[in-house]
Parts: C-alpha cells; structure tokens; sequence
C-alpha cells in the first residue's frame, strides 16, 4: 500500500467546529490534516452534559449506583449495607459532581494518552510530530466517546437497565464471572471505533499507513482488558 499523501497539518484549511465534528467521523483523515495542532474541549462539554442529563434523573441515578456496586463486587470488594447507604446518599450531589468530574479528568487523561502517543510514535518510532499535534488528535477523537455516553445515556433511559455496546451482549450463554465474558465487556464497540480513529489521525501526523498503527493500539487495548479481565475474574 502506498504511503499517506496528506497535505501537512499547516497546509490544510482551518475548519469551523461543526465540520470537525462531522469530519472526524465521516472524513477523519482529510479532518485531522486540518485540526492535528487544533486541541479543542468540545467532546468533554458534550460528555459531562450526558452525564448530567443521567444522573438528573431517578432512574439513570439508580442504574448508575447499581453499575458501581457491580464494578466495586467483580473486583472482590464487600458491599455493606452502610457503604451501600453512603453511596445512595452520594447520588443527589452526582448529577453535579459527576459531570464536573468528567470534566477535569478527561482532558488529564487526553494528556497522559497523548503524551504515550507521542513517545511510542514520535520519539520512539522516529516520527516528526509534535506533542500538541498529538493531543489535539487525542482532543478530536472524544467526539467518539461523546456519542457513546450519549447512545448509552439515551438507550439506558429508554430500556430502564444499564446498557453498553460491548461484546458480551452477543454472548449471553457465558457466565458473567468467566475471564471470557470479562474480556468480552472490556472489548466496547465504542472504544474499538475511537483507537482506529486515532490511528487514522496518527497515521496522517506522521505520513504512515494506518494498518500497523491500528495494529500497535489494538494490541495494547486488547491486553489491558485481558488484565483487567483476569484480575476481575479472579483467574
């Protein structure tokens, strides 16, 4: 396959935040030639508005606790009824704490990806870009996780269960305490979208294909949630 031939990130026309956003989901690699030394924070805004929008309510308050009694019980932690309490009590001030808290750490957590980025493909790899040229690919890409808090937000409203878009939805015969239906919900369909996003915006700073880069991330992802998988499966 032939080399990228994108014109390079200063020769590419500004585009308005609108573009962007559709850009980076129907045309990412013309799109992040435009806007790879562009960070922006409106996927955050987005994200944190969901999560209000959610936890605003009775039911997305309830599905939430649920969820987060789930995740502390697969992990080997002991829900008491008093630890149960404090969290219920916990849930009125969430609708505001939560999305402030989306708020500040995901633009911490774009920086410490960016910054992996730029070390595996730049500084390692021989790459070219530079740091802010990373994030503000890091930056774009949280359009994708904007619409799956959206999507989950909307669809968990709807259904009055907790819904996600992971693999070990089509797989309802395993045991949900098995190493294979805990890799499986690790593997979220979202997640998978935004790392070939990302790819595609790497591919395009650093003039590669995207396929081996795409390769390098999946095979990180998908031995993290093998980990993560195990430690809470107890294997």
């Amino acid at each position: 396959m032939a080399e990228i031939t994108s014109p390079p990130p200063a020769a590419a026309p500004q585009m308005p935040l609108l573009a962007r956003i559709i850009g980076v989901l129907f045309s990412p690699r013309e799109t992040f030639a435009a806007v790879v030394a562009r960070p922006k924070w409106f996927g955050v805004l987005v994200m944190g508005a969901a999560q209000f929008a959610l936890l605003s309510t009775d039911i997305g308050q309830e599905l939430t606790l649920d969820q987060q009694v789930s995740a502390m019980e697969a992990f080997g932690v002991t829900v008491t009824d008093e630890m149960y309490t404090r969290m219920e009590q916990g849930m009125d001030n969430a609708r505001y704490t939560g999305p402030l808290a989306t708020m500040f750490s995901v633009p911490l957590i774009m920086l410490i990806t960016a910054g992996l980025l730029h070390v595996i493909f730049g500084l390692v790899g021989g790459g070219n870009g530079t740091y802010k040229q990373v994030y503000a690919i890091s930056a774009h890409t949280a359009v994708i996780s904007a619409l799956q808090l959206v999507f989950t937000t909307t669809v968990t409203l709807a259904s009055g269960r907790f819904a996600g878009a992971n693999l070990a939805v089509f797989t309802p015969t395993l045991e949900d305490t098995t190493f294979a239906y805990k890799f499986l919900s690790y593997i979220d369909l979202f997640y998978v979208w935004s790392t070939f996003i990302t790819a595609v915006g790497l591919g395009v700073l650093y003039k590669r294909r995207t396929g081996p880069i795409a390769m390098v991330l999946f095979g990180i992802y998908f031995v993290i949630a093998a980990l993560i998988a195990y430690v809470a499966s107890g294997s």
